[in-house]
């Protein structure tokens, strides 16, 4: 706008000048005298520099008129005295006289040079916005769904609902103290129905060639890392809250690589086995992607992702008061506790080959360590403290599956030890080092239709069977019966075994036009577009992290096995409704099935 600015000025002091010498024109004094040259008058504006000597002859020529004309208008009376030409002394600028030739030249003159900007700047052109408009890509989607969950008869109703623990106040865990409440269950046996929204809006902004930034707002009920899912009614009808579900700035210096910082969309090509399909990762990830050959192109990322964050007061307003460890005195305060800080570390390469124009061939692996994310004991915490050393080790967000062990170290009453409350948290009992292969082969004959066969195999390499057999307080068998050590003729009911494992794998068939639909990425549906699918899984108890892997199948997370059937019709553009049915049941454990049932509709733009 500033070489607008300078043409606005120059074109102001042009029609001072020439409003100038017009009033010394009409000026009756002077013309009894003397006259002014109107050539001589504009020769002097350019060499002013007030216009160019283009403009000055654009403007002569324009002013030449027949001798006839000049003539005419010196016939027409005298108009009425003007008020004397120039500045008052409050600042008020007066022109008496523009002569109408002049005034038509400045005004093609402004409007030439308006144009001439507006164009450059891109905000005059039919149908165009500012620049900085087309800069900024607005995106989202919004879906409504109604859910069934069928849970049958023959569950046993004896889950304990270690994440609604972990989530609030510790758990007594001895049924002797006088003040022993049992723990929350997880409900197993009364059907539920439920309607829910999700609604997510972003925005896309390049900054520059290689530099992007991404922003995105979404409903939600609250913690969940891996699902925007607002149930309608939760609440009683009142307001829904946003969250802010992406905020990353993207670099990519050079074609084919890409750096992702801040909290970005899963930059992996992965499963919902493994990572749900709506999680969105917290740190920085290297990718770069390119073709080696003809029809061959190799893949990659890395990534460091903090999962959690110490608080910065951890333990300063509650640090732990030593005592005399047999009267239990006060001998001293304690000090704030150190961190527990936990991150995933990831890496995986593929490759995918299209040896014809209709076949993809597609494979990966990765391995995806997570540091620090096991549970551990804490240091002898007595029974009436309100934090102990390793509290924050337990889950900040679960689901349901993986196993768990008591990680408070706690020292009971010494004037009551039998009935001494024993309050507990729970941590993940295993290591998580997951090796994860993925593999597809996608087949598309035509335009409008396609077959898609997709795999995926996990093994957690952390895993140690002794380790959660020795520890683990879930995932056990059917109880059995024992000798009871006390009495030589009793006998004593107790849980069985450690039954959990740590493999899993899924397999999936999709037929139709939209094939990627089921997935976490982008998609895109005409009006007559479909799909249908069919899928099997297996997840054992403690193959992935139950808080990141697929919320919908079995009740979400991990300890399940089941088949899955789907299907999906786009009855307008990029508006597509619906079916899912998924029949589960947990491997581990005591009995516990549950079927769910989905109908979407959900649209995009």
């Amino acid at each position: 706008m500033t070489s607008l600015t300078t043409h606005k000025r120059r074109l102001r002091a042009a029609l001072m000048a020439c409003a100038f010498g017009g009033a010394l024109v009409a000026s009756p004094a002077l013309a009894q005298d003397s006259a002014v040259d109107p050539r001589l008058l504009v020769e002097q504006l350019v060499a002013e520099g007030i216009i160019t000597q283009a403009q000055a002859d654009r403007m002569i020529e324009k002013a030449t008129v027949p001798v006839q004309q000049v003539q005419a208008a010196q016939a027409v009376p005298a108009p009425a005295p003007l008020p004397q030409a120039g500045v008052a002394a409050d600042g008020t600028q007066t022109v008496t006289y523009v002569s109408p030739v002049v005034r038509e030249q400045i005004k093609e003159d402004l409007k030439r040079e308006l144009g001439q900007q507006a164009q450059a700047e891109g905000w005059s052109r039919p149908g165009e916005t500012p620049e900085w408009t087309r800069r900024i890509q607005l995106y989202g989607d919004v879906r409504v769904r109604g859910e069934a969950l069928r849970y049958d008869d023959a569950n046993l109703d004896a889950f304990p609902n270690y994440g609604a623990i972990n989530a609030g106040n510790p758990f007594n865990i001895n049924d002797a103290s006088p003040d022993y409440v049992g723990p929350p269950y997880i409900n197993s046996l009364e059907d539920r129905q439920r309607f829910q929204l999700r609604a997510r809006l972003g925005l896309k902004a390049q900054i520059t060639d290689w530099i992007t930034a991404d922003l995105r707002i979404a409903t939600g009920n609250g913690r969940s890392p891996i699902s925007t899912n607002q149930t309608l009614g939760g609440d009683g009808t009142s307001n829904y809250g946003l969250w802010l579900d992406r905020a990353s700035i993207r670099l990519a210096p050079v074609e084919g690589v890409a750096i992702d910082l801040g909290r970005f969309a899963n930059p992996f090509w992965s499963s919902d086995l493994i990572f749900d399909n709506d999680m969105n990762f917290d740190g920085v990830a290297l990718s770069a992607a390119g073709a080696v050959s003809d029809g061959v192109r190799l893949f990659g990322t890395l990534g460091a992702f903090p999962v959690f964050n110490t608080d910065l007061n951890f333990g300063t307003q509650n640090a732990p008061t030593l005592r005399d460890p047999d009267t239990g005195a006060e001998t001293g305060t304690g000090r704030p506790f150190k961190s527990e800080d936990k991150y995933l570390f990831a890496a995986q390469a593929g490759i995918e080959f299209k040896p014809s124009d209709q076949v993809t061939l597609s494979l990966a692996g990765g391995y995806f360590h997570f540091d620090n994310i096991a549970g551990k004991v804490s240091e002898p915490c007595y029974w009436d403290e309100l934090v102990c050393s390793t509290d924050i080790t337990r889950p900040a967000f679960q689901q349901f599956g993986n196993t768990l062990f008591p990680i408070r170290n706690v020292i009971p009453n010494p004037n009551n030890i039998p009935q001494s409350p024993n309050n507990q948290y729970f941590g993940l009992a295993s290591k998580f080092e997951i090796l994860h292969v993925r593999g597809q082969v996608e087949y598309r004959p035509t335009n409008g239709f396609g077959v898609r066969l997709e795999g995926d195999f996990v093994k957690n390499l952390g895993w140690d069977r002794s380790t959660l057999m020795a520890r683990a307080v879930n995932n056990l068998g059917p109880q059995i019966t024992i000798p009871d050590p006390d009495n030589t003729n009793g006998t004593l009911t107790v849980d069985g075994p450690y039954e959990g494992g740590d493999t899993g794998w899924q397999a999936r068939l999709t037929v139709g036009s939209l094939l990627n639909l089921a997935g976490a990425g982008a998609w895109q549906a005409k009006a007559g577009d479909w799909n249908a699918n069919i899928a099997y899984r297996r997840l054992e108890s403690d193959a992935v992290v139950d808080a990141f892997a697929d919320s919908d199948f079995h009740i979400g997370g991990t300890n399940n096995r089941g088949w899955q059937i789907g299907g999906n019709y786009a009855i307008a553009k990029d508006t597509v409704l619906g079916f899912r049915w998924l029949a589960a049941e947990e491997i581990a454990g005591v009995p516990f099935s549950v079927d769910r049932g989905f109908i979407d509709l959900m649209t995009r733009f």
